[in-house]
């Protein structure tokens, strides 16, 4: 049986190789990164800053950074190419999907 964070790590890959995101990674609220996907060249603490209400969206010329609560403890973030409506719907499976690792359904 996986790991919580073994499995967490798989999510965020599959969701960067479907999605083209150049980084995903699930933080504690309180800012301790719980599992991540990302260039040699990102730090994760960096993304450990944001702790969103709900979502934040940020979009760039580079492309759009999403950052969106996953529970009461902890929040999704990605960058991802292109507009938030051309990945809407895989940041809601995805996010679902890290909920339910995060409640020991996964």
């Amino acid at each position: 049986m996986p790991t919580a964070v073994g499995e967490l790590n798989r999510i965020l890959r599959d969701f960067n190789a479907k999605y083209r995101a150049s980084l995903s990674a699930v933080v504690s609220r309180s800012g301790v990164p719980i599992a991540w996907a990302l260039p040699p060249d990102a730090r994760v603490d960096n993304l450990a800053s944001l702790s969103p209400p709900k979502r934040v969206i940020v979009e760039a010329e580079k492309g759009t950074l999403i950052a969106t609560g996953v529970g009461p403890k902890s929040f999704f973030v990605a960058m991802v190419p292109g507009k938030t409506e051309t990945v809407t719907s895989g940041l809601e499976q995805t996010a679902t999907s890290i909920r339910h690792v995060l409640q020991g359904q996964g």
